[in-house]
Parts: C-alpha cells; structure tokens; sequence
C-alpha cells in the first residue's frame, strides 16, 4: 500500500513511520520542506490544493497528521490554526475523494470528556477546548462528511498525550516521570493507523488510542483492541501513576 503522511516532518508522524512501513507499505511523507528520511519525502502546503494534489497522487491510503505548531502564537487567533488544521484537512479529504483515494486516517485529539467513555466515544465531534480543540472539533466534522457523502472510509482516532517512550520524553522534550492515563507513545499511534488502512469497513470508525491500561477503563481504548485486534506495546507500568493529571 502507497500511504501519504502529512506532517511528515512532526514528532508524531517520524514516530509513526516505522510501524507504517511494516508489511511492506511504501510512504510518502509531505512537509513544508523536504527533510532527512528514508522514505520518500515532498515539500508542500496542506493550504494549498495543488501542493496537495500532487503529494495525494498515486497514493492508496492518507494519514492526516499534520498541526499547527502549539505555540502561544499559532493559537492567538484564528488565521494559522485554521489555516493549517482545517483548510489542510479539507485539501486533503477533497483532493483523496477526487483521486479516488479512498483510505483517510485522520490524527484527532481527546477534547473534554462527558461523562464516561462511552459517551465521549458517542459524541462527534469532540468537544473541544479553545481553538485548537475547535479546529480539531472541524477536521472530525470533515471525517463524517466525506465518509457520509462520498463513501469514504475514515478512521478518527483520538489519541492521547503522545510519548516517546524509549527516552520517556513528549514532542517539547520534556521529560515525563509519572503516568497519565492518556499516555500513549507515537509507535502506538503509527500501528493503529496501519491496522485501519489495511483493514476494509464502512463509513467512519472512532477509535481512541493510548498506551496504558488505565485508558482501557476510563478512555474506551477496549474498543480500539478489539475492533483491530490490538495489543499496545508501551504501558508506561516503569513509571509511578500520577492520578492528578487530567490529559
């Protein structure tokens, strides 16, 4: 399968590129400029529809991971995150439909939670906070649309607070020294997204993706397991639980 990654340059997406790849997957991964990669790489704007056009041609499946940075800046107003989060979302998800690629996993986020897992796996969009969480509440809207109207199959996954896990640091370079239900490490997140493309089904599919085992009771990750037959393999058990965290 021909896959194309958004972001391509992110923590999240270089994280993602390995489990990706298994089973012999070919990625092309998109960014505003091109970088050091093994796979293929192109510089493009997600705002732009022929940047898009040309990274999304000849390929089978999309991995949408692309964000505005999470600056003070970026989120001050609504001109880069909407930008960025949205209008490349909505590139994405139109140039797909036209070239007929048909497999779109869009990266969202957790929102705040009404009530307990089930509900919150119920409610689309998220509910999210500030305008970062509204240009995620918009890219999850975009996912209903296309799967709805166009017979798109889309997979939403909600992830948690992403890790790498091997040096115990997040995407600032912070280190993290106790666990957070939401944790998940971004080699978690890259098999999921692999799992969903490879696999066939209908429409929209929301899946909540985290690493520990708290997340399997209060954040519904039980479904993702058994809808994908997945077994996370970073639990973040090493770390003592800090039950003040809220994600």
């Amino acid at each position: 399968m021909r896959i194309l990654v958004t972001g391509g340059g992110g923590f999240l997406a270089r994280g993602m590129a390995g489990p990706l790849a298994a089973g012999g997957h070919t990625l092309r991964l998109m960014d505003r400029a091109v970088f050091e990669t093994p796979h293929e790489c192109v510089a493009g704007d997600v705002a732009v529809l022929d940047d898009v056009r040309r990274a999304a041609a000849g390929m089978d499946g999309v991995v949408i991971s692309h964000m505005a940075p999470r600056e003070p800046n970026a989120y001050a107003t609504p001109d880069a995150c909407f930008r960025i989060n949205v209008t490349g979302t909505a590139n994405i998800l139109f140039a797909a439909q036209e070239l007929g690629v048909k497999k779109v996993v869009i990266i969202s986020s957790t929102g705040r939670k009404p009530g307990d897992a089930a509900a919150w796996l119920a409610t689309l969009p998220i509910q999210g906070e500030g305008l970062y969480g509204a240009t995620k509440e918009c890219q999850e809207v975009l996912g209903q649309h296309y799967a709805r109207e166009h017979g798109m199959q889309i997979a939403l996954l909600r992830v948690g607070y992403i890790v790498d896990a091997d040096v115990m640091k997040d995407k600032y370079g912070r280190a993290v020294g106790e666990r957070n239900a939401l944790d998940v490490d971004r080699r978690d997140i890259g098999e999921v997204a692999r799992l969903c493309l490879e696999q066939n089904h209908a429409g929209l599919r929301v899946l909540p993706v985290m690493s520990t085992r708290e997340s399997f009771f209060e954040w519904g990750v039980r479904v993702t397991v058994d809808t994908l037959s997945w077994t996370p393999r970073f639990d973040f058990d090493a770390l003592p639980s800090d039950q003040t965290q809220n994600g």
